[in-house]
């Protein structure tokens, strides 16, 4: 009976332990942050999820939750600015980075790459608009 007991404990314990996530407690596609005081569309959610931004000379924090059932994704971001920055980071499901880019003060410029791999799960993505002027978009994909 104790054994039982014990194996059941073990169980549940691991069970515990391998559904934890950093950000878990959100659904996918939920906005986390939004201290950014130009505009955000989002254009789709899911699993690809992508949208616009504008920005005259706004700074703020725009982050979401998203669902990558992989260990990697794919992102495109580019911009049009006479002013700014844009950075895109991507957190995975345990809150370590995987994508750090920063696009630089003027004229046009995009990313478009594959993540560090990280743990598949409820994962954040983030963007910090610094004086943005200007306009850009942003997609994700779930990688390979």
């Amino acid at each position: 009976m104790k054994n039982i007991i014990a194996l059941a404990l073990v169980t549940a314990l691991t069970l515990g332990i391998s559904s934890c996530g950093k950000y878990r407690k959100f659904d996918n596609n939920e906005v986390i942050e939004n201290t950014y005081s130009g505009t955000v569309d989002v254009g789709s959610t899911g699993a690809d999820p992508g949208g616009d931004f504008t920005g005259n000379g706004d700074s703020g924090t725009y982050s979401f939750a998203w669902e990558n059932k992989n260990s990697k994704c794919n992102a495109n971001f580019d911009v049009t600015t006479s002013g700014g920055t844009v950075q895109m980071k991507v957190y995975d499901k345990k809150g370590n980075v995987v994508i750090d880019q920063t696009l630089p003060n003027n004229g046009e410029d995009s990313f478009s790459g594959v993540s560090e791999e990280g743990k598949p799960g409820m994962w954040k993505v983030e963007l910090i608009l610094n004086n943005f002027n200007g306009d850009g978009s942003y997609s994700l994909s779930p990688g390979s």
